[in-house]
């Protein structure tokens, strides 16, 4: 129960973030750019290399900032790769180090205490994740044996 990547190297991705957030080890979910982001100059290191829908941690802060007309501030330059992510899966799936389809459940229970878990922030279904790390088993409303596990999405 390590949590190593196992041997698959995260890719270090340049964008910008606010001087607030631009802290090593911050976690963020992108949500895309606004309409002001449209015309921008530096829309492609801020917006479009970033998936939307996805977390990211920073990794590294760079001395350069560079000026955002939609937010109106200095923007710091950072390096971040995709975070890993929390999630429950069936148990006969939770083994360390393997690679699985995530798939959400056929689940309407909202109020579940486990929900942001089976529906994960982070995760779409039929993302290829590596399952970093197993941890302990989660009470289903329906009965399904669950384990919570941390995940990161691979490349194909």
């Amino acid at each position: 129960m390590g949590g190593e990547n196992l041997g698959r190297e995260r890719r270090h991705i340049i964008t910008l973030i606010g001087p607030g957030q631009a802290k090593l080890g911050m976690r963020f979910l992108h949500k895309g750019g606004t309409p002001k982001c449209e015309d921008c100059q530096y829309r492609r290191v801020c917006i479009e290399n970033l998936e939307p829908g996805r977390i990211y941690k920073i990794v590294g802060v760079r001395e350069k900032t560079l000026f955002c007309d939609a937010y109106g501030m200095e923007m710091v330059v950072v390096e971040v790769s995709e975070s890993e992510v929390e999630a429950a899966i069936p148990s006969g799936s939770a083994i360390e180090g393997a690679i699985i389809s995530f798939k959400t459940p056929e689940c309407m229970e909202d109020d579940c205490e486990n929900y942001r878990l089976c529906f994960p922030e982070g995760l779409k279904n039929g993302d290829r994740s590596q399952i970093l790390e197993v941890d302990g088993s989660l009470r289903c409303r329906l009965g399904i044996p669950l384990r919570r596990v941390r995940l990161l999405r691979v490349r194909s």
